[in-house]
């Protein structure tokens, strides 16, 4: 792997990257925010050169870090730049990002799901913080055995079955998807799972348009 020296980088050109699974409760990132406030000091920021949009960076390890840092208007982040493909990169998103933060389970078992379009199971686990059983069920998050679930002697008719929703929205969306799912959070004391925060997201817009619906019946 090549690599260069830390460097400052235009906040402004650094994207996240869109399977990054790692995220900080609402006390956690404040408290991230006020430590680089006060003393100026934060780890780099671990960047590839992106792999689609010229002169620009996605970031692979510092996703709070670079939130934090748009928040106190920092103008530029300082960078280690590495040079890997999509599968290291999507490596570095499953091993790195697990020292700070914690997973979305649904985002990273989007991770793993791509992860093992290039790797075995048994090759991961080698890899990853997760053994085979681990990732297996983080896949069963998107691939479901509902025939397992459906069974007559093993469900009742009543058991509600959690549907799992899959759909990917182009980068400037995701951020913004992302804020508004992120201050739901944090009014809620940053305890609340992003899956309810959404709900609460789509109830919220649904109100808004009871008049409209209204008029259309």
């Amino acid at each position: 792997m090549n690599y260069q020296n830390t460097q400052e980088i235009p906040v402004e050109l650094l994207l996240e990257h869109p399977e990054n699974s790692n995220y900080m409760d609402a006390l956690t990132s404040q408290k991230l925010r006020h430590h680089i406030e006060s003393t100026g000091r934060y780890e780099p920021l671990i960047v590839r050169p992106h792999p689609s949009e010229k002169d620009k960076f996605q970031v692979l390890n510092g996703h709070n870090r670079l939130r934090a840092l748009k928040t106190l208007k920092y103008r530029t982040a300082n960078c280690l730049v590495w040079y890997v493909d999509d599968n290291q990169t999507r490596l570095y998103l499953a091993t790195l990002n697990r020292l700070s933060g914690t997973d979305t389970p649904e985002r990273r078992s989007m991770l793993i799901e791509n992860l093992l379009g290039a790797f075995s199971k048994d090759e991961l686990s080698s890899m990853l913080p997760e053994n085979e059983k681990q990732i297996e069920e983080l896949r069963q998050l998107i691939h479901p055995k509902l025939d397992e679930l459906c069974e007559k002697d093993t469900i009742e008719k009543d058991v509600k079955v959690p549907v799992i929703m899959t759909f990917m929205l182009e980068e400037p969306e995701a951020k913004e998807l992302d804020l508004a799912l992120d201050l739901i959070i944090s009014t809620n004391e940053g305890i609340l799972p992003r899956s309810k925060a959404l709900v609460i997201l789509a109830h919220f817009y649904l109100k808004q348009c009871e008049p409209i619906n209204n008029t259309l019946e």
